[in-house]
């Protein structure tokens, strides 16, 4: 038993010495690894494969030069872009999709709000603008989202921040005008959305889990307070907990929002909301992304490198930086340097990276 144990060690050692090696290597660079002189307890893989930058999604905005955008793709391998804006010929942003992807050695995850009434970046008439407010039967839902999803699809879009699943049945909430009409109906028609999405290879990812308060405390510019404790959780995220029940969807996005009975960080960052609750209590396995780490929610108490590394600690899978993406260099910088000093982070990012992998895998067999 005592030459197991020792032998044990030195195997868990070696593993964890070569995942301090590769996270130590800047984001990228094409390395050769060596070869190990024993089956290593944490599983490695090459840097391309396993690069923290491809957990990182970034902003681009109109007046941001393409090449910007292009540049940090291509030095820190980040592995997603959200369009923030659009241009005034929005065929145009084809164009970008193009080039990104032309740098990246992986698909990227080419993201948009575009979820219809208050909160759509492409508008005119060659786009559908239907709100969920204006949405009543689970064939109109699908079939929104199958139109919404060809419309993205053609720019090179793969992602859609949508819809939303909070709930807000106070005409005062800054969400009301997002949301479903009926807290009883939204599950089935997020549902058939989307379905409608995935149909036409579209990512959709409801939001924003475990929901917001139904109130007008807006997170860009505050953390809100919900003050229930866990006994009242259930009832609180029904309308997540029945879609998780018919429909695992591919991503979800989480809520800046504070539970002060249950954590005392917001959910964002909370290990309770995203693993205890979401994975392990409610059975998601799929990808977790943040909302915007630069929201006054997070960063008037944090650092947003710090909060960053929490998120991920948490069960985060991807990170948003939409409004700041410059602050997504330092905050890589963060959580390399935290996974180099800690096997069990490295271990989350391995799996995360795996997760994200997998979901990119999955897209690219559609291109």
């Amino acid at each position: 038993m005592q030459k197991l144990f020792i032998l044990g060690v030195i195997m868990i050692f070696c593993g964890t010495a070569g995942w301090w090696f590769f996270l130590q290597s800047p984001p990228l660079q094409h390395a050769t690894p060596s070869t190990p002189t024993a089956t290593p307890k944490v599983p490695t893989a090459t840097l391309e494969q396993k690069s923290v930058g491809q957990l990182f999604m970034i902003g681009h905005w109109s007046n941001t030069p393409t090449a910007s955008t292009t540049q940090m793709i291509n030095t820190y391998g980040f592995g997603g872009v959200i369009i923030m804006d659009t241009p005034a010929d929005p065929t145009e942003i084809k164009t970008w999709t193009d080039e990104w992807n032309s740098v990246s050695d992986i698909p990227l995850l080419i993201a948009i709000d575009q979820e219809g009434g208050p909160v759509t970046r492409l508008q005119g008439a060659n786009f559908i603008q239907t709100g969920q407010q204006d949405i009543h039967t689970q064939l109109q839902a699908y079939e929104i989202g199958k139109t919404r999803g060809q419309q993205l699809a053609a720019l090179g879009i793969t992602m859609n921040f949508a819809p939303v699943l909070d709930t807000a049945e106070n005409a005062t909430s800054f969400m009301y005008e997002r949301t479903f009409p009926d807290k009883a109906t939204s599950p089935s028609l997020a549902a058939a959305m989307i379905s409608g999405m995935k149909s036409e290879d579209i990512i959709a990812v409801p939001k924003h889990f475990p929901g917001h308060a139904d109130t007008d405390d807006d997170s860009h510019l505050m953390l809100p307070e919900i003050n229930i404790d866990q006994t009242a959780l259930d009832a609180f995220t029904t309308p997540f907990r029945a879609l998780l029940t018919t429909n695992q969807p591919q991503a979800i996005m989480t809520a800046h929002v504070l539970f002060p009975k249950i954590d005392t960080v917001p959910a964002t960052l909370s290990e309770f909301f995203l693993t205890t609750y979401l994975r392990d209590t409610l059975g998601y396995k799929n990808i977790i992304i943040t909302d915007d780490m630069s929201m006054n929610a997070i960063d008037q108490q944090w650092t947003t490198a710090r909060a960053t590394q929490m998120a991920l600690e948490a069960g985060a899978d991807i990170v948003l930086f939409a409004a700041e993406p410059k602050l997504a260099i330092a905050a890589l910088a963060e959580v390399q340097k935290a996974a180099d000093a800690d096997i069990g982070f490295t271990q989350k990012l391995i799996q995360s990276v795996e997760r994200v992998q997998t979901l990119r895998d999955t897209q690219a067999e559609t291109y």
